[in-house]
């Protein structure tokens, strides 16, 4: 099993704050020979705005604190996509989400890179202030979220 970021327990307890139930940590995805390990899966406990009860979720953890904020990019986008293409295959009902530290948002997120990745790729985001353990913000793409 690969090694936790350090915010790992703090985004998990955020999301159990904002109503999650967490199912699995780590959730693990079988496809053929292989394991994949994605940090958390995650199933609605109570109906909140919008969401309906029940939505199950994977959810991937980035701090973006490695050496370079590019690669830790290239190894999280790497990853969503991965488990995304293997979640249609094996879990329809579950949607994949990248969640992350406020100060990741606020910073590589927030420039051209990061607002490109997230339009057209697309990606669905989890934005967490890790101080607070709360969901600050649930990004989703346009085609998603309408």
């Amino acid at each position: 099993m690969p090694k936790r970021d350090s915010v790992h327990n703090l985004i998990k307890q955020a999301l159990i704050n904002d109503g999650w139930d967490i199912t699995d940590d780590p959730y693990i995805i079988s496809y053929g020979k292989r394991f994949l390990f994605v940090d958390l899966g995650a199933k609605e406990s109570r109906f909140i705005g919008a969401r309906r009860e029940g939505v199950k979720i994977a959810v991937e953890i980035k701090e973006f604190q490695g050496r370079s904020v590019i690669a830790d990019m290239e190894q999280a986008v790497g990853q969503y996509v991965l488990y995304r293409l293997l979640l249609k295959k094996t879990d329809t009902d579950r949607l994949i989400y990248l969640a992350v530290p406020s100060a990741a948002y606020e910073g590589i997120f927030k420039e051209p890179v990061g607002e490109l990745i997230i339009s057209d790729l697309p990606l669905s985001l989890i934005v967490i202030d890790t101080d607070k353990k709360e969901v600050i913000r649930w990004i989703l793409p346009p085609s998603i979220g309408k």
